[in-house]
C-alpha cells in the first residue's frame, strides 16, 4: 500500500489533537485557530483514509467509539485510548484539499516540512509523521500541489502587500502566506499570494471583496511594465477574477508605482463597458480594461490616450458623445420647446452622451452641456432639470452641493423673474 507522508521536525504533543481551540501560534504562523488539525483528523476518519500519526517512533493511536446524544449517534475520536471532545462529524463541509492542507500547514509552521508518496510507514526519532492512504483524491492533490501551495512557484513581482506568482491550473489561485485560501470558478491572468488577509476557521477568506482589493493593491504597486501590460490587456476578458470587481470594493490607487503610471500614460485605453461602442478601426489600437479599473485610474490617463470617442469631465467621469436615436432626439426637442415657451434660454451647445457612471444625469464639459442617455429615459422633466443645472455650472463655474451653487440658483431664479415681468430692482 502507498501512503502520503507529511512530516516536520519536532514531536507533536497528544494535546494538540485533544484540545479544541488550543493554539500557541502567533500571527507570524499560518495556523491560528487551534481547530484545523482536529477538523482534518475528523475528515480523514469519516472518509476512510485511516490516518496514522507518529511522534518520533511512538504512534498516537487514533480510534473511535460510538456514543448517543439526544437520540443521535456520533463517532467520538480517541487518541491512545483517551477520549477527546472531537467527533468525526466536525468539518462536515470540508473538502479533501482543505484537510490535507491543514496538516501540511502545521508541518510548515513547525519547520523541516515535506510531503511525499512513500511505500511504507517508517517513523523517525525527532520527527512528526502523518500518514494517510494514497487514495484517488490524494494522488490528484499531489499532482495539483501548486494550486494549493505557492512555495514552488516563480515570484514575478513582490511588495509588502503580497506577490504576483506564475499561473497554474485553470482557475484563479489565491494564497495567504503561500497557502490557498479562496475558492472560485473564475480564471486569472496570474495567481496572487497575500501576506495577510482575514480568514475564517476554515482558512478561507472571510470577505470575498477583500480579494479584489488586495489583488489590485499588489498590481498597482507593480514595477514590471510587461506584467502590467499583460494584466491590463487580459483582465477585462470574460470570467477573469481581475475584472470581476464588486461595486462596493475599495480599489485604492494611492500606492500606484511610477512604472504603472507610465504604462497608463502610454497606452490607449477604453473601459470594458464601452467596448461594444468602439468603431472597427479603434478596436485594434485600444486596450480594453475593466470599467471599475478605468474609473479608478482615469485621473492618471492622458485624455489623448482614451481616444477621440472617450473623454473625461472635470469631475472625473468618463463619457462618449453619441448620436441620439429618434426617441432621445424627440425627448430633447420637447425639453427645449418647453424652455422656449417659458422664455428660459440655455445658450450652450447640447449633446447626448453615455457615461461610465450610470448615476450621472448630465455634465458640463468644454463649454458644452452633456445629457446622459439615462437622463433621457427619465423623461422631459428630468432633462429640463439637468439642462438648467448644467447651464448654471458653466455660467457661474460652481460645483454641486455648495453654497456657491445655491447662490447661483437663486440668482438665476431672480433674473428669470425680472426678465419675464420686465421688472428692474
Amino acid at each position: 500500500m502507498k501512503y502520503i507522508r507529511i512530516k516536520n521536525d519536532g514531536l507533536i504533543e497528544p494535546n494538540a489533537l485533544h484540545l479544541l481551540g488550543a493554539s500557541t501560534k502567533d500571527d507570524t504562523k499560518i495556523g491560528q485557530f487551534g481547530s484545523g488539525n482536529k477538523y482534518a483528523l475528523a475528515y480523514f476518519i469519516r472518509n476512510g483514509y485511516e490516518p496514522r500519526i507518529f511522534s518520533g517512533k511512538t504512534e498516537l493511536v487514533v480510534s473511535t467509539e460510538k456514543e448517543t446524544f439526544r437520540d443521535h449517534e456520533f463517532n467520538v475520536i480517541y487518541i491512545d485510548g483517551q477520549k477527546t471532545s472531537i467527533t468525526d462529524a466536525m468539518g462536515k463541509d470540508w473538502e479533501f484539499w482543505q484537510a490535507i492542507r491543514e496538516v501540511y500547514c502545521n508541518a510548515i509552521d513547525e519547520g523541516g516540512h515535506s510531503l511525499a508518496f512513500v511505500p511504507e510507514i517508517e517513523p523517525r526519532e525527532g520527527e512528526t509523521h502523518y500518514y494517510i492512504n494514497a487514495q484517488k483524491d490524494v494522488k490528484a492533490f499531489v499532482a495539483e500541489f501548486d494550486n494549493y501551495f505557492a512555495e514552488n512557484k516563480k515570484v514575478l513581482f513582490e511588495c509588502k502587500v503580497g506577490r504576483i506568482v506564475e499561473k497554474s491550473g485553470s482557475t484563479a489561485n489565491i494564497y495567504r502566506r503561500g497557502v490557498r485560501c479562496f475558492n472560485t470558478n473564475l480564471k486569472s491572468v496570474f495567481d496572487y499570494d497575500f501576506n495577510d488577509i482575514e480568514i475564517d476557521e476554515n482558512r478561507l477568506v472571510k470577505h470575498s471583496w477583500r480579494v479584489e482589493e488586495k489583488m489590485w493593491d499588489v498590481i498597482f504597486r507593480c514595477d514590471n511594465p510587461e506584467l502590467i501590460r499583460t494584466i491590463l490587456t487580459q483582465s477585462a476578458a470574460n470570467g477573469y477574477i481581475e475584472g470581476s470587481i464588486a461595486e462596493y470594493s475599495d480599489i485604492n490607487t494611492s500606492n500606484m508605482s511610477d512604472t504603472f503610471k507610465d504604462v497608463l500614460k502610454n497606452t490607449r485605453l477604453a473601459p470594458a463597458g464601452y467596448a461594444g461602442l468602439l468603431k472597427a478601426d479603434e478596436v485594434h489600437n485600444h486596450v480594453i480594461i475593466p470599467t471599475r479599473i478605468f474609473n479608478a485610474v482615469k485621473g492618471v490617463i492622458k485624455d489623448s490616450n482614451v481616444g477621440d470617442r472617450f473623454k473625461i469631465t472635470v469631475n472625473g467621469n468618463a463619457y462618449r458623445v453619441i448620436e441620439p436615436d429618434k426617441l432621445q432626439a424627440r425627448t430633447l426637442q420637447e425639453a427645449n420647446y418647453f424652455l422656449e415657451q417659458v422664455q428660459f434660454q440655455v445658450p450652450y451647445e447640447i449633446a447626448v452622451a453615455v457615461f461610465d457612471n450610470k448615476s450621472v444625469m448630465g455634465a458640463a464639459d468644454e463649454g458644452k452641456i452633456l445629457i446622459s442617455d439615462i437622463c433621457l429615459k427619465r423623461g422631459v422633466n428630468e432633462v429640463v432639470n439637468t439642462l438648467i443645472e448644467e447651464m448654471i455650472h458653466i455660467r457661474h463655474g460652481v460645483k454641486d452641493e455648495t453654497r456657491a451653487m445655491q447662490t447661483a440658483l437663486i440668482t438665476e431664479m431672480i433674473n428669470y423673474m425680472k426678465k419675464i415681468n420686465s421688472i428692474t430692482i
